[in-house]
């Protein structure tokens, strides 16, 4: 199978604008699109008195997928669609499809219903297993030209290099500019802060919040410039709550990528607060990536 992107498609406003989104990457980015719909009831309408009615609602399934391809052939005019039914589980469904992706993109909503604590077993279970990043598009995703930005924040994790070398492979493909965000905070006062004052007296905690960030920062460049010279590259360390300072450089964004913290079966624990968080409130499309740098 060749390479192509996956976009889920249900019929839901949030599957239109996934839908859109994925048409447009997957031009930027030369492959073609499969438009995914996955209807559950495979083989359970097969006996005598229900099999034309499991005719007539694969039919009505059909249409779905065809709608959405079409959808994507009006979004992009010019960029390979094909429409795909699949039976079955949808989360298996997609990432079945997505053997040889190297994205799979959902809307924020509709079979994947995000709140701001728990998230939808379609997107959730699709995370967990997906061989390739996965981008979740909200419903408002502005439709205005692209402004080649992807944004990335890091924190010194292996998880945060993960996100960033997904954010470095899709601006090399697609001739983006990124931009790598580190947030820093001062510590609250506590007891471990008293003590650390203590025994370093000539630097003072904000300091040691910078520097960490700068050195996050450090660690991107360099991954960047070893696997992405290509890629024109801006690093920032800001002041301020990680989610309050991604969120803002992701309004002008086309692309947020985050990193993911495992394969629990809780959102938060896959994602962690800060991209659990951004996932369900940004106002670009988040990109979530479970790979780790080797």
């Amino acid at each position: 199978m060749t390479e192509h992107v996956v976009a889920g498609y249900d019929g839901s406003p949030e599957a239109v604008a996934a839908v859109r989104w994925a048409a447009g990457a997957a031009k930027r980015l030369g492959l073609p699109l499969q438009v995914v719909h996955v209807w559950g009831l495979a083989g359970q309408l097969d006996s005598p008195p229900t099999r034309a009615a499991s005719a007539y609602v694969r039919a009505g399934a059909r249409e779905v997928a065809d709608e959405g391809a079409e959808v994507a052939r009006q979004a992009v005019p010019g960029v390979e669609v094909e429409a795909v039914l699949d039976d079955g589980p949808p989360a298996r469904a997609l990432v079945d499809r997505a053997v040889d992706a190297p994205l799979i993109v959902l809307g924020r909503q509709g079979s994947a219903r995000l709140s701001g604590v728990l998230m939808g077993s379609v997107a959730l279970a699709t995370l967990q297993h997906a061989p390739c990043p996965v981008v979740i598009v909200p419903r408002t995703s502005p439709e205005e030209a692209p402004t080649d930005l992807v944004v990335v924040g890091v924190d010194g994790s292996r998880q945060a290099l993960g996100a960033v070398e997904a954010a470095g492979r899709y601006a090399s493909r697609t001739g983006a500019h990124l931009r790598v965000v580190a947030c820093w905070q001062a510590p609250l006062h506590g007891r471990s802060l008293a003590d650390w004052m203590r025994d370093h007296p000539d630097v003072s905690p904000e300091e040691l919040a910078r520097r960490a960030a700068e050195d996050s920062l450090e660690h991107a460049r360099t991954l960047l410039h070893d696997r992405y010279p290509d890629v024109e590259v801006e690093t920032l360390a800001e002041e301020g709550p990680a989610p309050r300072v991604l969120a803002r450089h992701a309004e002008k964004a086309d692309l947020l990528v985050v990193g993911t913290r495992g394969r629990s079966g809780l959102a938060g624990l896959v994602l962690g607060s800060v991209s659990q968080w951004l996932v369900a409130r940004a106002a670009c499309p988040v990109l979530v990536s479970r790979a780790v740098p080797q």
